[in-house]
């Protein structure tokens, strides 16, 4: 069997950009720039992003065969849900994108809610807002707390035609009682859904021998796979520059792979009898609105498929979960300090 590799991205939204909504609600840390609306260079961050950013994500992934998973967020940066409507989205922008990545982004990519908001914390009673992160809220939380929250963003998503399955974490959401979110999730993927499989994405495992994902859950019903990332985003810095020249790309390129194939994250990854599972930020491809991410994942794609044909195959997240429930015994959950 060919080692699977996969392409996790994070962040994606309608047209509202939830990097930027972050940075305004200050519900996170990870902006470095003045007022936090700002890159490190000084231009505006963009608020929204064009449809025509998906559409040329779509372009590269069928054009190389790249699988993975593909985050949609129900309702990014408190501004309203995508079945109902979304602050500042006109209809039209927020049908066109929900159909392209129903129809084109969904055949290739395992698609999930980014848990509900990417940002402050929802009050499920009320739906109002709460004054912290989602990250800070689940910190506290238990399985009978996170499982209705879970299962609002599910069916938000199933509500929109989406197939949805699996969870991704905001920032590191849950990792501080991560056994009761296990369960959470399991419950309410069965509940909202009535599959016995899910999966989630949490933790990332880089620098990492034997680098795969595993079994988090398992029960006479029902089994959880959790899936790492095995690299780093590498794109994340094309925000934060206007150097698009052919040399960056290919530069930036080779922190994955280079073009003789043998260097790079990926390729340390599979010399370490790991699975290579990118991971990426819908704002690193889009890189405030240059695109210049794209354009690096589209030389990586074209590296991988013509330097590792004969090792690597392209899975979804989907594919990945399918083989790690057949394969139970190959993939035991790692000790975590």
């Amino acid at each position: 069997m060919k080692t699977p590799i996969s392409l996790i991205v994070d962040d994606p939204a309608p047209v509202i950009s939830s990097f930027y909504e972050c940075a305004v609600s200050g519900t996170t840390s990870y902006i470095h720039a003045k007022e936090r609306q700002e890159t490190k260079d000084g231009r505006p961050l963009l608020k929204t992003f064009s449809n025509k950013f998906l559409y040329q994500f779509c372009d590269i992934i069928e054009k190389h065969g790249i699988k993975g998973k593909f985050t949609v967020i129900p309702m990014p940066g408190n501004k309203g849900d995508i079945v109902k409507g979304l602050e500042g989205v006109s209809r039209e922008e927020l049908s066109e994108w929900i159909e392209t990545a129903k129809l084109r982004v969904a055949k290739n990519f395992t698609i999930g809610p980014e848990i509900l908001t990417h940002n402050k914390a929802v009050d499920l009673k009320t739906g109002l807002s709460l004054q912290l992160s989602e990250r800070d809220w689940a910190s506290t939380q238990d399985r009978v707390t996170l499982t209705p929250y879970i299962k609002k963003a599910l069916s938000i998503l199933k509500e929109a035609g989406f197939d949805a399955f699996g969870v991704t974490s905001p920032w590191n959401f849950g990792i501080e009682v991560e056994d009761e979110y296990a369960a959470a999730i399991s419950k309410a993927v069965y509940e909202v859904t009535g599959k016995q499989n899910a999966w989630y994405f949490l933790r990332g495992l880089r620098d990492t021998p034997n680098a795969k994902p595993w079994i988090a859950l398992e029960t006479e019903e029902r089994v959880l796979v959790s899936i790492p990332a095995t690299t780093r985003d590498k794109m994340w810095k094309t925000m934060d520059t206007t150097e698009s020249s052919e040399e960056y790309i290919s530069s930036v390129a080779d922190e994955l792979i280079t073009a003789d194939g043998k260097a790079g994250e990926i390729i340390q990854v599979l010399e370490t009898n790991g699975y290579p599972i990118l991971v990426t930020h819908w704002q690193s491809l889009i890189s405030n609105g240059l695109g210049t991410g794209m354009r690096i994942l589209d030389e990586v794609a074209k590296r991988v498929n013509n330097l590792l044909s004969t090792r690597v195959e392209w899975m979804s997240f989907e594919d990945i979960m399918n083989l790690v429930v057949t394969n139970k015994q190959d993939y035991p959950k790692p000790s975590f300090e």
